[in-house]
């Protein structure tokens, strides 16, 4: 079955489909002109190329669909190609923040790092595969959890969730939060600070580092970060050495590990 395009990208098919058909054209002209040298026939006039390559391809119609098909195969190894290299140029901030929570040995076979929101109902599902993961792999995987709160314009909670869980963070409880915040199904201001009871964290000192500048300056430059990654449109996001995934593809995810290991 051939590829289903909208009205914009039909659009954009048949501009990127101008230069390979000019192309054609052309080599058939020379072609022909080559041919007109090297026999008695005379050469072919413009209108007369154009008169067989349109009749070639009004008979052999699939042409178009195959041009179509590479085109987009081609631009999309070329996209993923662009998209690699801002991740090998952002590999310092990626891997070696200190203030990201981590789980893992620093010399792991794998580095494995994950952006996400705690509104997120994609980041949700994909969480029992990161739980598993930890375990299965153990010191061969090493996580990097990213606080990426794109969701706040419309829940409000997702920064404070982020907030929340670099709070327990600094008392050494950060995955017993990261898990409870991504389990809960609704959170508001209310649920978020009942988790961080329930997981134990001395309150007044979560209060204050709730309010702490030097955690919102964290969770900016988080959100700067993943602006010099083009591949990122969403979460959750996850890279492993040059190669991502988006979106919570565990099955991918997995085949990536075992490829790596």
């Amino acid at each position: 079955m051939g590829p289903n395009l909208s009205f914009g990208a039909k659009f954009r098919v048949e501009m990127n489909m101008r230069p390979f058909l000019l192309t054609s054209i052309l080599a058939l002209s020379m072609m022909t002109a080559s041919c007109a040298e090297a026999g008695p026939t005379t050469t072919m006039s413009k209108s007369e190329i154009e008169a067989l390559v349109k009749a070639y391809i009004l008979e052999n119609p699939e042409i178009i669909r195959d041009a179509i098909i590479k085109l987009q195969e081609k631009e999309a190894q070329q996209e993923r190609e662009t998209y690699k290299e801002s991740i090998v140029a952002a590999r310092d901030a990626l891997e070696n923040d200190p203030r990201d929570a981590t789980i893992g040995p620093e010399n792991a076979k794998i580095t494995i790092v994950e952006f996400f929101d705690y509104n997120c109902g994609f980041c949700k599902r994909a969480t029992p595969w990161v739980e598993d993961a930890i375990k299965k792999y153990g010191n061969d995987v090493r996580f990097i959890f990213k606080e990426l709160p794109i969701l706040d314009d419309r829940t409000r909670t997702s920064r404070l969730a982020s907030r929340a869980a670099l709070a327990a963070h600094k008392q050494g409880k950060y995955m017993e939060m990261h898990l409870a915040l991504m389990k809960e199904k609704r959170l508001s201001g209310e649920t978020i600070r009942q988790t961080a009871e329930k997981v134990g964290l001395d309150m007044r000192r979560y209060e204050a580092d709730m309010a702490d500048p030097t955690i919102d300056q964290h969770i900016s430059d988080t959100l700067e970060l993943a602006n010099r990654l083009p591949a990122l449109t969403g979460t959750p996001f996850f890279i492993i050495g040059d190669d991502y995934v988006s979106g919570a593809n565990t099955q991918r995810l997995d085949e990536l590990i075992e490829a790596k290991l």
